[in-house]
């Protein structure tokens, strides 16, 4: 007979919108009720993933000194993704195990779709990736998210400029709807409500799914 499949759960939204703090609560409490769980988060451990957080962190810039040509950090990050989903999601699944995951497609679709300005194509390098059971949007205001992040104190990355957040922003609410359409299924809640009871939403959503 084998072995029962675990669930694959996003945890998406702006830079400050709680997507780290609510993966681990949602971990944390899945294991509590005697289930298997792995969280873990995008860009990944592993080499790909490596090379991207320095991207991000501004330590590596492209091959002529200057920024990553946006096509091919886009081109990174689904690659990072198949790497991801190959070496530590699609393994512990298939054990058994419910996988948390901060950021996944939705993330790609709404910042590189920007950057590239081809949302088609950054859709299509995704194509192969394996959809979520549940994604989980957290919606935040642009300003709240910024205020969250200058409260951590910690430094500014790629991407995470205030203007940009406020496009990003739109660009989310955009691929949700796409995604939805797809018949991936997504579900918003207001990342802005406090962080015990956001917790709570999203254990309920969880609760939903269908335990395999």
């Amino acid at each position: 007979m084998s072995r029962a499949s675990g669930r694959f759960v996003v945890l998406e939204g702006l830079d400050g919108a709680g997507t780290t703090t609510q993966s681990r609560l949602l971990g944390e409490r899945l294991r509590a009720e005697g289930r298997k769980a792995h969280v873990t988060a995008e860009p990944s451990g592993g080499p790909v993933g490596a090379l991207l957080r320095l991207v991000l962190q501004k330590r590596v810039n492209g091959g002529a000194g200057d920024e990553f040509d946006p096509r091919a950090l886009a081109l990174l990050f689904a690659a990072d993704r198949l790497d991801h989903l190959s070496s530590e999601v699609l393994p512990r699944l298939a054990a058994g195990e419910d996988v948390v995951s901060d950021r996944y497609t939705l993330s790609s679709l709404a910042y590189q779709s920007l950057t590239t300005r081809d949302p088609g194509w950054v859709e299509e390098i995704n194509g192969r990736a394996r959809a979520p059971d549940l994604t989980i949007f957290l919606r935040v205001r642009p300003g709240m998210a910024l205020g969250r992040r200058r409260g951590a104190g910690t430094r500014p990355e790629l991407y995470e400029e205030d203007a940009f957040q406020r496009q990003v922003a739109r660009s989310y609410e955009r691929a949700v709807v796409s995604l939805q359409a797809g018949g991936q299924r997504i579900e918003v809640l207001d990342g802005e409500r406090p962080v015990e009871v956001v917790a709570e939403a999203v254990a309920r959503l969880v609760a939903k799914l269908r335990r395999r």
